[in-house]
Protein backbone atom coordinates (compact mmCIF):
# COMPACT_ATOMS: atom_id res chain seq x y z
CA UNK A 1 0.00 0.00 0.00
CA UNK A 2 1.68 3.05 -0.84
CA UNK A 3 0.45 6.87 -1.52
CA UNK A 4 0.40 6.72 -5.40
CA UNK A 5 -2.56 4.37 -4.98
CA UNK A 6 -5.47 6.44 -5.93
CA UNK A 7 -7.37 4.10 -3.33
CA UNK A 8 -5.05 4.62 -0.91
CA UNK A 9 -6.80 6.83 1.90
CA UNK A 10 -9.23 4.41 1.84
CA UNK A 11 -7.27 1.39 2.49
CA UNK A 12 -5.29 3.06 5.33
CA UNK A 13 -8.74 4.16 6.82
CA UNK A 14 -9.69 0.31 6.39
CA UNK A 15 -6.45 -1.15 7.47
CA UNK A 16 -7.12 1.49 10.70
CA UNK A 17 -10.51 0.22 11.44
CA UNK A 18 -9.69 -3.29 10.67
CA UNK A 19 -7.16 -3.40 13.79
CA UNK A 20 -9.20 -1.89 15.98
CA UNK A 21 -11.69 -4.40 15.35
CA UNK A 22 -9.61 -7.15 15.47
CA UNK A 23 -8.52 -5.73 19.53
CA UNK A 24 -12.32 -5.97 20.62
CA UNK A 25 -12.39 -9.64 18.56
CA UNK A 26 -9.54 -10.86 20.72
CA UNK A 27 -11.45 -9.35 23.75
CA UNK A 28 -14.30 -10.90 23.83
CA UNK A 29 -12.72 -14.34 22.38
CA UNK A 30 -12.71 -16.16 25.58
CA UNK A 31 -15.01 -15.08 27.61
CA UNK A 32 -18.69 -13.87 28.03
CA UNK A 33 -19.85 -13.15 24.46
CA UNK A 34 -23.03 -12.29 25.00
CA UNK A 35 -24.42 -14.43 22.05
CA UNK A 36 -27.88 -14.12 20.68
CA UNK A 37 -29.38 -15.90 17.71
CA UNK A 38 -31.10 -14.64 15.16
CA UNK A 39 -33.85 -15.55 13.02
CA UNK A 40 -31.50 -17.73 10.53
CA UNK A 41 -29.74 -19.85 13.04
CA UNK A 42 -26.56 -17.60 13.46
CA UNK A 43 -25.20 -16.43 16.18
CA UNK A 44 -24.75 -12.55 16.93
CA UNK A 45 -22.07 -11.57 19.73
CA UNK A 46 -21.58 -8.45 21.46
CA UNK A 47 -18.20 -8.17 19.12
CA UNK A 48 -20.50 -8.01 16.55
CA UNK A 49 -22.81 -5.25 17.21
CA UNK A 50 -19.53 -3.57 18.83
CA UNK A 51 -17.52 -3.54 15.61
CA UNK A 52 -19.82 -2.87 13.23
CA UNK A 53 -21.07 0.10 15.73
CA UNK A 54 -17.16 0.65 15.17
CA UNK A 55 -17.05 0.91 11.51
CA UNK A 56 -20.14 3.04 10.98
CA UNK A 57 -18.53 5.59 13.61
CA UNK A 58 -14.57 6.05 12.24
CA UNK A 59 -16.42 5.86 8.48
CA UNK A 60 -18.48 9.10 9.45
CA UNK A 61 -15.12 10.69 10.76
CA UNK A 62 -12.52 9.76 7.98
CA UNK A 63 -15.35 9.55 4.94
CA UNK A 64 -18.55 11.36 5.79
CA UNK A 65 -19.65 11.68 2.34
CA UNK A 66 -19.60 7.46 2.33
CA UNK A 67 -22.41 5.01 3.71
CA UNK A 68 -21.67 1.39 6.31
CA UNK A 69 -23.92 -1.23 5.20
CA UNK A 70 -23.35 -3.38 7.92
CA UNK A 71 -24.61 -7.18 8.57
CA UNK A 72 -25.21 -5.93 12.26
CA UNK A 73 -26.29 -1.82 11.67
CA UNK A 74 -26.28 0.00 8.50
CA UNK A 75 -26.47 4.01 8.28
CA UNK A 76 -27.73 3.70 4.18
CA UNK A 77 -29.40 1.57 1.95
CA UNK A 78 -28.18 -0.47 -1.09
CA UNK A 79 -27.97 1.31 -4.61
CA UNK A 80 -25.49 3.39 -6.20
CA UNK A 81 -22.55 5.64 -4.87
CA UNK A 82 -20.15 4.57 -2.47
CA UNK A 83 -21.10 2.11 0.44
CA UNK A 84 -18.98 0.44 2.69
CA UNK A 85 -19.92 -3.36 2.76
CA UNK A 86 -18.95 -4.85 6.79
CA UNK A 87 -19.32 -8.45 8.39
CA UNK A 88 -18.54 -7.33 12.04
CA UNK A 89 -17.52 -11.08 12.75
CA UNK A 90 -17.56 -13.26 9.23
CA UNK A 91 -17.63 -17.17 10.55
CA UNK A 92 -19.35 -16.08 14.18
CA UNK A 93 -19.63 -19.60 14.61
CA UNK A 94 -15.86 -20.25 14.71
CA UNK A 95 -15.53 -17.64 16.97
CA UNK A 96 -18.36 -18.70 19.81
CA UNK A 97 -16.57 -21.87 19.28
CA UNK A 98 -13.35 -20.38 19.93
CA UNK A 99 -11.84 -21.84 17.09
CA UNK A 100 -9.45 -18.73 15.06
CA UNK A 101 -10.74 -18.76 11.75
CA UNK A 102 -13.53 -15.46 12.19
CA UNK A 103 -12.10 -12.83 10.50
CA UNK A 104 -13.42 -8.93 9.87
CA UNK A 105 -14.24 -7.95 6.90
CA UNK A 106 -14.62 -4.29 5.59
CA UNK A 107 -15.08 -3.41 1.38
CA UNK A 108 -15.65 -0.11 -0.30
CA UNK A 109 -18.27 -0.66 -3.36
CA UNK A 110 -18.55 2.11 -5.81
CA UNK A 111 -21.75 1.68 -7.98
CA UNK A 112 -22.10 -1.52 -7.58
CA UNK A 113 -18.68 -2.96 -7.76
CA UNK A 114 -15.77 -3.37 -5.03
CA UNK A 115 -12.78 -1.57 -5.84
CA UNK A 116 -11.31 -1.76 -2.44
CA UNK A 117 -11.25 -4.12 0.76
CA UNK A 118 -9.43 -5.41 4.06
CA UNK A 119 -10.09 -8.51 5.69
CA UNK A 120 -8.25 -9.03 9.35
CA UNK A 121 -7.48 -12.26 10.94
CA UNK A 122 -6.38 -10.60 14.59
CA UNK A 123 -5.42 -14.41 15.81
CA UNK A 124 -2.03 -14.36 13.86
CA UNK A 125 -2.08 -10.76 12.86
CA UNK A 126 -2.55 -11.35 9.40
CA UNK A 127 -4.31 -8.50 6.73
CA UNK A 128 -4.91 -8.95 3.62
CA UNK A 129 -6.14 -5.74 1.52
CA UNK A 130 -6.22 -4.94 -2.31
CA UNK A 131 -7.47 -2.49 -4.04
CA UNK A 132 -8.59 -2.36 -7.76
CA UNK A 133 -4.83 -2.60 -10.07
CA UNK A 134 -3.58 -2.26 -7.07
CA UNK A 135 -2.12 -5.98 -6.24
CA UNK A 136 -3.43 -8.11 -3.33
CA UNK A 137 -1.06 -8.20 -0.27
CA UNK A 138 -0.80 -10.44 3.25
CA UNK A 139 0.76 -8.03 5.29
CA UNK A 140 2.94 -6.62 3.31
CA UNK A 141 3.70 -9.71 0.41
CA UNK A 142 1.85 -9.65 -2.32
CA UNK A 143 -0.15 -12.33 -2.95
CA UNK A 144 -1.32 -14.69 -5.83
CA UNK A 145 -3.71 -17.54 -6.34
CA UNK A 146 -2.86 -20.95 -7.66
CA UNK A 147 -1.72 -22.45 -11.03
CA UNK A 148 -3.49 -25.87 -10.19
CA UNK A 149 -6.18 -27.70 -11.65
CA UNK A 150 -9.13 -29.37 -9.50
CA UNK A 151 -7.31 -32.95 -9.80
CA UNK A 152 -4.07 -31.39 -7.96
CA UNK A 153 -5.66 -28.46 -5.61
CA UNK A 154 -8.69 -28.43 -3.33
CA UNK A 155 -11.91 -27.14 -3.38
CA UNK A 156 -13.41 -25.65 0.12
CA UNK A 157 -16.98 -26.25 0.64
CA UNK A 158 -19.66 -25.02 3.10
CA UNK A 159 -19.86 -25.97 6.93
CA UNK A 160 -23.35 -26.24 7.35
CA UNK A 161 -23.87 -29.75 8.25
CA UNK A 162 -27.35 -30.43 6.90
CA UNK A 163 -25.95 -29.26 3.63
CA UNK A 164 -23.20 -31.48 3.94
CA UNK A 165 -25.91 -34.29 4.47
CA UNK A 166 -28.44 -33.33 2.27
CA UNK A 167 -28.38 -35.04 -2.02
CA UNK A 168 -25.63 -32.25 -2.76
CA UNK A 169 -25.07 -33.31 -6.30
CA UNK A 170 -22.00 -30.66 -6.62
CA UNK A 171 -19.89 -32.05 -3.59
CA UNK A 172 -21.02 -35.87 -4.48
CA UNK A 173 -19.63 -35.66 -7.51
CA UNK A 174 -16.46 -33.25 -5.99
CA UNK A 175 -15.91 -36.78 -3.99
CA UNK A 176 -16.30 -39.12 -6.98
CA UNK A 177 -14.11 -37.30 -9.37
CA UNK A 178 -11.46 -37.57 -6.22
CA UNK A 179 -10.56 -33.73 -5.57
CA UNK A 180 -9.77 -32.57 -2.26
CA UNK A 181 -12.19 -30.30 -0.05
CA UNK A 182 -11.91 -28.44 3.14
CA UNK A 183 -15.34 -27.72 5.60
CA UNK A 184 -14.74 -25.27 8.35
CA UNK A 185 -17.07 -22.04 9.35
CA UNK A 186 -15.47 -18.94 7.87
CA UNK A 187 -16.46 -17.68 4.20
CA UNK A 188 -14.03 -14.90 4.46
CA UNK A 189 -11.24 -17.23 5.86
CA UNK A 190 -11.84 -19.60 2.82
CA UNK A 191 -12.01 -16.66 -0.10
CA UNK A 192 -8.64 -15.53 1.13
CA UNK A 193 -6.83 -18.79 1.01
CA UNK A 194 -8.02 -19.14 -2.59
CA UNK A 195 -6.71 -15.82 -3.45
CA UNK A 196 -3.24 -16.31 -1.55
CA UNK A 197 -2.86 -19.92 -3.74
CA UNK A 198 -3.48 -22.22 -1.09
CA UNK A 199 -6.82 -23.83 -2.07
CA UNK A 200 -8.06 -23.85 -5.77
CA UNK A 201 -11.45 -23.17 -5.44
CA UNK A 202 -14.74 -22.25 -2.99
CA UNK A 203 -18.28 -22.61 -3.73
CA UNK A 204 -21.15 -21.25 -1.21
CA UNK A 205 -24.42 -20.98 -1.66
CA UNK A 206 -25.20 -19.39 1.89
CA UNK A 207 -22.53 -15.86 1.04
CA UNK A 208 -24.01 -12.69 0.48
CA UNK A 209 -22.62 -9.17 0.28
CA UNK A 210 -21.21 -8.59 3.43
CA UNK A 211 -19.21 -11.75 3.64
CA UNK A 212 -17.51 -11.20 -0.43
CA UNK A 213 -16.82 -7.17 -0.86
CA UNK A 214 -14.12 -7.23 0.61
CA UNK A 215 -12.86 -10.66 -0.35
CA UNK A 216 -14.11 -10.14 -4.01
CA UNK A 217 -11.61 -7.17 -4.81
CA UNK A 218 -8.48 -9.37 -2.98
CA UNK A 219 -9.28 -12.35 -4.83
CA UNK A 220 -9.36 -10.68 -8.50
CA UNK A 221 -5.93 -8.73 -7.24
CA UNK A 222 -4.57 -11.26 -7.06
CA UNK A 223 -5.38 -13.24 -10.19
CA UNK A 224 -8.87 -15.28 -9.43
CA UNK A 225 -12.30 -15.22 -9.97
CA UNK A 226 -15.37 -15.14 -8.31
CA UNK A 227 -18.93 -14.79 -9.94
CA UNK A 228 -22.73 -16.19 -8.83
CA UNK A 229 -23.71 -20.00 -9.57
CA UNK A 230 -24.34 -19.05 -13.51
CA UNK A 231 -20.93 -17.68 -14.12
CA UNK A 232 -22.09 -13.84 -14.29
CA UNK A 233 -20.68 -11.05 -12.52
CA UNK A 234 -21.92 -10.22 -8.70
CA UNK A 235 -23.52 -6.57 -8.41
CA UNK A 236 -23.68 -5.30 -5.05
CA UNK A 237 -26.16 -2.98 -6.06
CA UNK A 238 -28.88 -5.24 -4.08
CA UNK A 239 -28.80 -8.61 -1.88
CA UNK A 240 -27.95 -11.69 -3.68
CA UNK A 241 -26.60 -15.16 -1.99
CA UNK A 242 -24.31 -17.69 -3.37
CA UNK A 243 -20.88 -17.54 -5.13
CA UNK A 244 -18.09 -19.57 -6.97
CA UNK A 245 -14.72 -18.48 -6.07
CA UNK A 246 -11.33 -19.73 -8.13
CA UNK A 247 -8.06 -19.52 -9.03
CA UNK A 248 -9.38 -18.65 -12.90
CA UNK A 249 -8.17 -21.85 -14.32
CA UNK A 250 -10.62 -23.86 -12.79
CA UNK A 251 -13.85 -21.47 -12.71
CA UNK A 252 -16.13 -22.82 -15.75
CA UNK A 253 -15.37 -26.48 -14.73
CA UNK A 254 -16.78 -25.53 -10.79
CA UNK A 255 -19.50 -23.53 -12.58
CA UNK A 256 -20.70 -26.30 -14.64
CA UNK A 257 -20.54 -28.88 -11.65
CA UNK A 258 -22.76 -26.47 -9.76
CA UNK A 259 -25.21 -26.03 -12.83
CA UNK A 260 -25.36 -29.98 -12.32
CA UNK A 261 -26.40 -29.41 -8.90
CA UNK A 262 -29.22 -27.11 -9.54
CA UNK A 263 -30.27 -28.75 -12.46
Amino acid sequence: MHDQNPWYKELEVASNIAREAGVIMRQYFDIDQEREWKDDGTPVTIADTAINRLVIERIEEALPEDGVIGEEESNTEYGMGRKWFCDPIDGTKAYTWGVATAMFSLGLVVDGVPVAGVVYNPFIDMLYSASKDGGAYANDRQIHVTEVHLKEGTVAVTSNLEKLRSDNTFLHNLVAKGIRTASFSGAVCKCVLVASGRFAGYVEDMVGTYDLAASQVIIEEAGGKITDFQGEPLSYLQPFRGAIVSNGLVHEELVGMVGEKSA
